[in-house]
């Protein structure tokens, strides 16, 4: 039985973005346990809301490398049972899965050994998955279950804001950023670069300012809320309202224009404006320009 080991696992799902994730797991005898540590790099989902990121999480099992393998060596699986099972790609549509490569020790050299899980093995009641590929599956659940909620138990899109904060700084992560383990993931995949991408701040955060506000000027005045799902939807633009001001100094009758996802906004921000005596009684014109500063959202390479 090997030591160690280390598993690339590129997960690709058919709605996002982001559509790719890229996980690599490396697991090392510790005692009479194992010690688990998992990076997983995501490249840039919708432009500025979902930069590329990198996370780390670390687990311990206490069993043995045999039995979290259930008692198989992988240096003796035949590769010609690999191939044999990675010919079924071809015919089946793929839209969802995961490609796995699992690094291992074999005598004085490093082996890769290849299996792709389709959506069927994932989803069908009946998928007919063939041997090794079910039993990767089975090694891959023992450590997701150590290692606590992936990918697919992930919201499809974010609402958040995102924040600066640092990558983690483990030997994992760095030799990921040095590109070390690109290799694992194939030869259009280059991980490392992602990794890098993931250090560099966040970009500008979606805005609101009030453009123009006549012919008179508010004694109180909060921009309004960005709303988060027109944020995820990339909706911006200018939103102009005209309303009239009561004899207390508050709007009232307001009537908007522009896209309709931000109007609502406006005018819940327009009910705790105030005005000055002098405007009472009048009309008003207000102009608020929601930006997204962002770059359009990337599209998807697919499968």
């Amino acid at each position: 039985m090997p030591r160690s080991l280390i598993i690339a696992r590129h997960s690709f799902i058919d709605v996002g973005p982001p559509f790719d994730f890229y996980e690599l797991i490396q697991v090392k005898t510790a005692g009479d346990s194992l010690s688990v540590e998992d990076v997983l790099v995501t490249p840039t989902g919708q432009s500025c809301m979902q930069p590329a990121t990198v996370e780390s999480k670390t687990a311990t099992l206490h069993e043995s490398m045999s039995d979290l393998l259930f008692g198989r060596n992988p240096c003796a699986i035949p590769e010609r049972d690999l191939h044999r099972e990675q010919k079924r790609r071809k015919h089946y549509l793929v839209f969802s899965g995961a490609d796995v490569t699992m690094q291992v020790r074999c005598g004085d050299k490093d082996r890769l050994l290849r299996m792709d899980i389709l959506d069927r093995d994932l989803f069908d009641s009946a998928p007919h998955t063939p041997a090794n590929t079910s039993w990767t599956m089975n090694v891959l659940g023992e450590l997701d279950k150590s290692l606590g909620p992936g990918v697919w138990d992930r919201p499809i899109f974010s609402l958040e804001i995102p924040k600066a904060r640092s990558a983690p700084q483990t030997d994992l992560v760095q030799k990921i950023r040095g590109g070390k383990y690109d290799n694992l993931f194939g030869k259009d995949q280059h991980v490392s670069q992602i990794a890098l991408e993931a250090d560099q701040p966040p970009g500008k955060p979606p805005s609101v300012e009030i453009e123009s506000v006549a012919p008179f000027a508010p004694i109180v005045a909060k921009p309004p809320i960005y709303p988060p799902i027109a944020r995820a939807a990339h909706v911006g633009g200018l939103v102009t309202a005209t309303f009239d001001i009561a004899a207390d100094g508050k709007v009232q009758s307001v009537v908007t224009d522009g896209p309709r996802m931000l109007q609502l906004g406006v005018v819940d921000a327009l009910s705790d404006w105030k005005f000055p005596r002098s405007a009472w009684g009048k009309s008003a014109r207000a102009s608020i320009l929601f930006n997204l500063n962002c770059l359009a959202t990337p599209i998807p390479t697919g499968k």
